[in-house]
């Protein structure tokens, strides 16, 4: 007799499947082959005792229908022929499997080196189908490891298995969801408590809470909160930093309570095997007068031009757009003058043209910096801003983005009033630039000199003095006049020598009267014309008279009369004489 071995020696079939067991060789001249299942009966191959049992393969084999777990144990198969030939097989009886659920995966966003079990089955291998990619077939336990985990990846995975046992591989879905650490920042209005609690909670995170602090914007003082700890106003709100909750209360808020605070979270976590201690988190929190829902009506900001701020930047050098926010922030973009927009993000390379630049969206910061900028970036900048929490109408602001010299004035026009004040203000581009002197030119190109000690009381010309509040240290050029004079009227340059450079630096500021200064100023300019025209004219006819004597006809015929008069009493009264001298 020969003692073979069954094919195959152990064999794991899921119920409800078949099992096909034979020897693993084929006995010359066989004329029977004999099966005894695990419950000990033994029958012929070719008469079997149900249809479950049919013979398979020319040699000593048996199919097995429907497996149940009482088929479960060692099956001996015994071929007869010439010679004698047996087997064993193993066979395993595993539950089958239709179907499989499990609760959705979450995944830290950014988390590096992530291990995703997508079963807890045995399996031999899977095929992983992960949304906007490519599938993938994993030997072995399913399981996937990615480089680093982002947002892009969730949704629903379709993954098959093939488990032991069955043939058709089993399909399930896994649904995979990205979760970004963040605050969720916010405030509770308890009027029958007449209390107000502010909450600034870290979620999704392995980071442990260090502190919790509060600070309103309007003012320069902070509260820094812990559990069990009050000043008879405030104390802390939450479950505890045990649950990274970070939140204050507040009794008998008053209108002052009202506004925007800022929370600050500090935060530390394990780096390899050291806590160190991170970055803090911090968040706005707008809080209304009211409870009403929050959701966002916003007017938009006013975009008259002279309402609008004003940047001052040096030519092909960087500069800087920066807005911000009462309320935390998702997003911020920028539209240039000339409609491109952009979107600002980190700094990664020195030949970045542009980036983000302020502390974070957190608490409100909408910024950019661009490496180089040319006379085409002057104009009006639109910045927008998505709020975190809320939906609707973006926030924004505009900035006036002016491409100018070293120095450059803030208006390049200015209206004054004859007799009333104006000031020329120029100072330094690209920030606060100490000056090592000041001085202006009038349009009668006089000549001016001032800084910070040339007040009101010592004015030049008893009207030209320095600008107060404004300092040479901070960049500013800055001229008043009061008052303003005729002759003041017209174009001014303001220079400027900016510290540590060789050539002096100028702008030029032209000065208008305004509408009544004008038209009293034209006014007396004609009322003088006309005085010095009647005065010519009068010294003209003065000259002229002198010069020639004219004799006007009435004044011809009174001459003509009194001349008769005079001859006749001549000879009236010389009558005898000329009588007498000719009787002489």
């Amino acid at each position: 007799m020969q003692h073979g071995l069954g094919w195959p020696h152990t064999l794991r079939v899921a119920q409800g499947n078949e099992a096909l067991l034979k020897l693993d060789r084929i006995l010359e001249k066989q004329n029977s082959c004999e099966i005894t299942p695990p419950s000990g009966l033994t029958f012929n191959v070719n008469s079997p005792p149900n249809t479950r049992y049919t013979k398979w393969t020319d040699g000593c084999g048996v199919r097995i229908r429907n497996v149940s777990m009482n088929d479960e144990g060692r099956w001996r198969l015994t071929a007869h022929g010439s010679n004698k030939l047996t087997g064993w097989t193993e066979l395993f009886v595993e539950e089958s499997k239709l179907s499989y659920t499990a609760s959705p995966i979450s995944l830290q966003d950014g988390q590096t080196e992530a291990k995703i079990e997508l079963t807890t089955l045995e399996n031999s291998y899977c095929l992983v189908k992960k949304p906007f990619a490519e599938s993938s077939l994993v030997s072995g336990h399913c399981s996937v490891t990615l480089d680093r985990t982002t947002r892009a990846i969730q949704g629903v995975w379709n993954v098959q298995l093939r488990l032991p046992g069955q043939i058709a591989e089993l399909e399930l879905q896994r649904h995979i969801t990205v979760e970004t650490e963040r605050l969720d920042v916010g405030y509770i209005t308890e009027k029958s408590e007449d209390k107000m609690h502010l909450y600034c909670n870290i979620l999704h995170t392995s980071k442990n809470i260090t502190f919790c602090r509060f600070q309103k914007s309007s003012e320069n003082i902070g509260y820094n909160v812990v559990d069990g700890l009050s000043d008879g106003r405030r104390s802390y709100f939450g479950e505890g930093f045990a649950k990274k909750h970070c939140g204050m209360t507040i009794e008998k808020p008053t209108a002052k309570d009202y506004g925007t605070w800022r929370c600050s979270v500090g935060v530390q976590m394990w780096v390899g095997t050291t806590i160190r201690s991170q970055p803090p988190m911090q968040a706005l929190i707008s809080v209304a007068p009211d409870s009403r829902s929050s959701r966002i009506t916003r007017d938009l900001q006013n975009s008259k031009m002279e309402d609008i701020r004003t940047i001052f930047v040096q030519n092909n050098m960087t500069f800087t757009i920066m807005c911000r926010a009462t309320i935390s922030l998702s997003y911020c973009w920028f539209q240039h003058p000339n409609g491109t927009q952009y979107t600002p993000g980190r700094l990664e390379s020195e030949n970045q043209l542009f980036w983000y630049t302020g502390e974070n969206f957190q608490v409100g910061d909408c910024g950019i910096s661009f490496a180089h900028v040319t006379p085409e970036d002057a104009g009006k900048w639109t910045c927008h801003m998505g709020p975190r929490e809320q939906l609707g109408v973006e926030i924004m602001d505009s900035v006036l983005i002016r491409v100018t010299g070293p120095l450059a004035a803030n208006k390049k026009e200015v209206v004054a009033q004859i007799g009333g004040s104006a000031t020329l203000f120029c100072h330094t581009a690209n920030g606060n630039r100490p000056l090592d002197y000041c001085r202006f030119l009038s349009p009668t190109f006089v000549g001016i000199r001032v800084d910070q000690t040339v007040n009101e009381s010592s004015a030049i010309l008893n009207r030209y003095y320095f600008t107060p509040n404004r300092s040479l240290d901070y960049g500013d050029c800055s001229l008043t006049i009061n008052p303003v004079h005729e002759d003041d009227i017209g174009e001014w340059t303001c220079a400027a020598l900016i510290s540590e450079e060789i050539l002096e630096s100028r702008d030029s500021i032209t000065v208008y009267a305004s509408v009544e200064s004008a038209t009293r100023f034209t006014a007396g300019i004609i009322g003088m014309s006309v005085g010095v025209v009647v005065l010519l004219m009068a010294l003209v006819g003065v000259l002229w008279y002198r010069r020639y004597r004219p004799t006007f006809f009435w004044r011809r015929r009174n001459a003509a009369s009194s001349m008769d008069n005079i001859s006749m009493n001549t000879h009236t009264s010389n009558t005898g004489s000329v009588e007498s001298d000719r009787r002489n």
